[in-house]
Parts: C-alpha cells; structure tokens; sequence
C-alpha cells in the first residue's frame, strides 16, 4: 500500500457469506476500495456524529450549571424510584419531595432510574449542551417517589399496588403544589394489551386526568430482551429489528393504554457504536430517528393511535460472541441516552428505554403549561396542552419512509396499510419546542369549546394566497384534544368520541342535510367521509383512523410548488373544520357537552418574510357561542 493509501481497520463481524468490518480512511483509499471488486458495498456513516456522547460519562467532566428558574418557573412531578438532590445539576430545582413506598425510608434515588428521568424533565436535550459544557435548566420539579431499588431494578413495594401509590402522589402534589404536569416512566409487564377491556390502573390515570384537569406522559414501555434475528447485513438486521415490533411480545402494557395520558414510545438518537482496540465491533440495531428495538407499540383500547409521540430513549448494538453467533449489547456508551447519575463519582449516565423518551414530552408539556398560562393570563386546560403539544409533533420524510417500509407478519388482510403500520409504529412522531418561540413563519391558532353531541362546531379559518404560493416547504397542522368520561365496565370504554374533517369549501344545502341528521340522531361515524371529494381538503390521515383517539392530529404538507388545491376563485380561500362527536353509550352521569380544544398550525421553511402572523391575524374573527366559554387565540409567541 503507498502512502497516500494508508487505513485504519477494525475487527470484523462474520456473518454468512460476509465479512463486515469499519476502516478508517482518506479519501484515496475510499476510491480504491470502492474499485476492488471483492467489496460487496461500502457503507459512509449514516450522519455527521456529534462530539462522543460518552464524554459526559467521564469522571472529569465538568459543566457550568446556568441557573436562573425563579418561583414561576415551569413545574412537573417526576414519579418514579426517587431523586439523588445531591447531583449538582440538580441542585436548587427541587421544589418538593414526598416518599409514598417507605421501603428505603428516604427520598433520594438509590436505584438510578428516578434521577435519570428527573435529568431530561429538568434540561430536556442534553446531547445540545456538550459543546458549550453550559447546561441551563428549564423545568422545576417535584420528587415523588413510588418505587424503590431491589436488585438493581426500581420496583414497587408487595403491600401496596401500584395504582394507589401513583394516585396518592398525583394527588398529593397537585394540592399541595398546584403540579399539573407528571411523568410516571413505569409499567407492568405482566398486563399485555391483547385488545379488550381497558387495565385498572390505566383508568385510575384516566379518572385522575379528567377530574383534576392535569397532563400525565406515560412510558410505552420495554421489552427486556427482543428477539434476536439471524441476519445477513446490516440493513438486514434494521429490517428484522423493525418488523419485530409488530410481534406481540411487543405489545404495549399497564398502564401505557391510558386514554387520556399521552404515551411515549421510543426511537434512537445515536447509531454509531463506540471503537475500541483489540475488540469486536458492535453494529447498532436501530438507525437515527429509527424505532429502537425494545419499544413497545400501539394501538391502545378501542384502536386508538398509541403511543401518540416518540422521542430519545437510546439504541442496542450487537456484538459477536462466536462465528455466527451474536447477542445484544445494552450499554454501549455512544448509543446510550445521557442523562443524570445518582452518585459521587460522576455527573451524567447513559440509559436505554421509553422511561427517558418520555420525560422530554414532559420537559416540553410543562414550559408549554408555564407560556399559556401567561399569554392567556389563567390557567390552561389540560386539552389544551395535549392539543398544542401533539400539534408539534412530526415525522421527518426518513421516518416516514422507514416506517411505511415495514412488514407486519401478522397482519391477515389483503391490503397494504402503510400508514396504519406507522400510526402503530411512531404514531404522531416527535413533539418539540417551537411553539414555544416567536417565529414570522409559524402561527398558532387555538380554541376551547363544548360540544353538544348532537349537533358540530365550525370554524373559517383564513389561508392566505402567499402562503399557497410561497415557493417552500409548507404545512398546516390541526389537532384535537378531548376528556370524554371512562368506563372500565363498558367495552367502548370511552363514552363519546369526538373528530374533526376539513373542508375546502362546502355548500349550505349540504351542510343543512348534515345538520338535520345529526340532531335527529340518524347520522353515523361515515356521514362526513361519504360527502363528496370536492369539498374535503387533503389532510392526512383520515379521520375514520384515529376518531377513536382522545388526541388527533392530521397534517396538509406540500412541496415547494404545491398549495394550489386550496385557492379558491375568492379573494382570500378558507378552509372550514368541523368539529362533532358521537355517544357511545348512555351513562347516568355522563357530561354533555364534551369540553374540547383545537389547535391549527400554519408553518413553512422559506427565506421569504409573507408576514404570516399579520394576514391570519387581521383576518381571523372570534364568535362567541351562547352558554358555552369559549377561548380563541391566534399566537405568533407561546
């Protein structure tokens, strides 16, 4: 070899009929090995690695902590194995603690899992903060511990089922500290979801939910050890790993099902394994932004769309224990998920599992919690929240692709149903904060309503011509949350439904023939989708998929030349929302109307100022509905 093609190679992996390994080289020999005919594929690196996540993992590692959270500062209460306050990052936003499993007869987190969780609510994204070393915390939270370490795991006591320790912390701190956003990272592993009738402590959470108004983000949940499949190349395993999700040891568990919480699943954030020396090479099984192997999915009672959001929770590699024969490898240091470490000789750890993806829904709801109650002067309803907050969720163009690509090898129908596959797989997709920022190319529209179950609410909503026209990327996102009361007793579970459609014009006469259906009571869930396709706009997905969901979002997304579907020969086109339900069954004390809040997004990526804000604003009209409250807002700065 001549100079100027000198490499680095490392140990390989033997799988049939290959040899795979990873080189380090320059770009002639990239070119050389790329003209030898004995390569099979040369694969780059799937994206630009961040600086080595497993350098927060040192013991030398030394941040600069930017604490300036007062009183008002957002608030959460993290329920889980309890918070070591002695972490440095930790100190000062620890508002309260409470231990409601006396087994360790303290506080503080001797597990682990407790502190970790608590790390990503307090800072959200640490993987940001490694360049700088300054980590600024966001979120104030409350300890409330339900579960102590036994063995290495945390775990809830024998004498008290996890439902009354849950529902006496929740309790407890939204008194006590008025806490209205809390994160339970927990599940059952032995109650699996096989359809049905709704799990007990999943309506515990649903009960608490509706009657204190309060947000509860819950954990999809973990399978300890997924089945490992033989497999003949990389992209291979991604395949195999993916398609093992629809498998029902995959299912998801107590209490994850929860109608009225939102849960969270996992997906990756790193997929380059740690190199070293004179050891086998590890290849991740997940790609970035690719579910990770051990998440659990959906769907939820009645087939609701669950787990609604995915965030970070950490990849597995594999790594060769013989010729021919691998295994998992759980803690590689560059695939795990950073967050904080309940001890004296370090600051960060580095886990894997849905318990620290949904802690950054958490770390988001509450900021979000924290910027309506000052823009509204008041406090928001928890459907407003979950509204808003689904409202930012999306799925990258990768994570759609990979999601639709997958195969379920128990499905027994003769169609192809990619996007149900990807509602089970990551459902809405990943939440962030940008609602929460002043943006001159993203508006929010929001409103809260009560509808009487037999009649619909309408809403004109302006869409303006330079937005259609803008030569960019461009969506408009609409989402619907709803508290319907639960019944444990009844199959239906919920006691109504609620769905929205989205019209790009429709007719009087139409919508009067509608109208005297529905207060007659002869209407069914079909009506709307059998009206004609001229008047629908093209928002994804339908309603009939995801109506039987508490929380629904559908998404109009177009290219730089798309929009013109929605001109109208008028001067400024509309599209009309409309908003109607359906009683599931009758119960004695069963709320009519059914409280609800909307929220509609408009967004796109141009450099061209079509000063959004200003055009939705002068052009939006709010009307007041008789003997109902209704809040309508249109936001340029959450």
């Amino acid at each position: 070899m001549s100079l100027e093609h000198k490499a680095v190679f490392c140990w390989v992996i033997c799988i049939p009929s290959l040899l795979l390994g990873r080189a380090k080289v320059n770009e002639f020999t990239l070119n050389a090995l790329l003209d030898l005919d004995i390569i099979a594929t040369v694969d780059l690196p799937f994206s630009a690695v961040s600086t080595e996540s497993y350098e927060l993992y040192s013991w030398d590692f030394n941040p600069v902590v930017n604490n300036n959270l007062d009183s008002n500062a957002p608030l959460a209460t993290v329920l889980d194995s309890g918070v070591f306050t002695g972490n440095p990052l930790l100190r000062n936003v620890v508002v309260a603690e409470e231990e409601f499993d006396k087994t360790e007869s303290t506080t503080s987190d001797l597990n682990g899992h407790g502190t970790g969780v608590a790390g990503i609510v307090v800072y959200g994204d640490f993987d940001k903060c490694i360049n700088t070393k300054v980590f600024t915390p966001l979120v104030r939270i409350c300890n409330g511990k339900i579960m102590h370490n036994e063995n290495g795991n945390p775990c809830f006591p024998e004498d008290k089922r996890p439902e009354q320790l849950v529902k006496e912390a929740v309790e407890y701190f939204h008194k006590e500290y008025n806490c209205r956003i809390f994160n339970l990272s927990a599940g059952d592993l032995d109650h699996l979801y096989n359809g049905g009738r709704q799990f007990a402590w999943a309506e515990m959470l649903d009960q608490l939910a509706r009657n204190l108004d309060i947000v509860i983000i819950i954990s999809a949940g973990n399978v300890p050890e997924p089945y490992l499949h033989e497999f003949t190349s990389r992209d291979d395993l991604l395949e195999k790993s993916r398609d093992q999700l629809f498998q029902l040891d995959h299912k998801l568990i107590d209490p994850a099902t929860s109608a009225l919480s939102i849960t969270v699943g996992s997906i990756t954030r790193f997929d380059e394994p740690e190199v070293v020396q004179n050891r086998s090479v590890r290849i991740s099984a997940g790609k970035k932004n690719a579910m990770s192997v051990f998440t659990r999915i959906g769907k939820g009672v009645n087939r609701a769309i669950k787990p609604e959001l995915v965030d970070y929770g950490g990849n597995f590699a594999v790594t060769e224990l013989m010729r021919g024969r691998h295994r998992w490898y759980k803690n590689d240091q560059k695939l795990l998920e950073p967050t904080l470490h309940n001890g004296t000789d370090k600051i960060f750890k580095g886990w894997c599992g849905t318990s620290f993806s949904a802690p950054h829904v958490t770390h988001i709801a509450a900021r979000l919690e924290r910027a309506l109650e000052k823009q509204l002067d008041d406090f928001p309803s928890a459907n407003l929240i979950r509204a808003l907050l689904i409202n930012s969720a999306r799925c990258t163009t990768d994570m759609i692709d990979w999601a639709e690509k997958s195969t379920d090898a128990l499905y027994k129908g003769k169609t192809n149903p990619k996007q149900e596959r990807r509602l089970r797989l990551i459902g809405y997709g990943k939440a962030d904060d940008s609602l929460l920022y002043s943006h001159e190319k993203q508006v929010t529209l929001f409103a809260e309503d009560a509808l009487e179950l037999r009649s619909f609410h309408i809403y004109k909503i302006p869409v303006p011509k330079d937005f259609l026209k803008v030569k960019s990327e461009k969506d408009i996102s609409i989402s619907l949350a709803y508290d319907p009361m639960t019944r444990l007793s009844r199959k239906d579970y919920l006691t109504n439904n609620l769905w929205f459609e989205v019209f790009r014009k429709i007719d009087e006469e139409t919508l009067l023939q509608y109208k005297a259906r529905k207060e007659s009571g002869e209407d069914s869930e079909e009506d709307l989708d059998n009206l004609p396709n001229e008047f629908k706009a093209d928002f994804s997905p339908g309603y009939t998929e995801i109506m039987k969901s508490t929380l629904q979002q559908r998404i109009w997304s177009k290219g730089k030349t798309g929009g013109k579907d929605l001109l109208w020969e008028e001067n400024e086109p509309y599209i009309y929302i409309m908003v109607t339900g359906k009683e599931r069954f009758k119960y004695a004390e069963q709320e009519s109307p059914q409280p609800y809040a909307l929220a509609i997004t408009f967004s796109y990526k141009g450099e061209q100022d079509i000063e959004l804000y200003t055009k939705l604003k002068n052009n939006v009209r709010i009307k007041e509905r008789q003997r109902t409250r209704t809040r309508a807002q249109i936001s340029g700065r959450l």
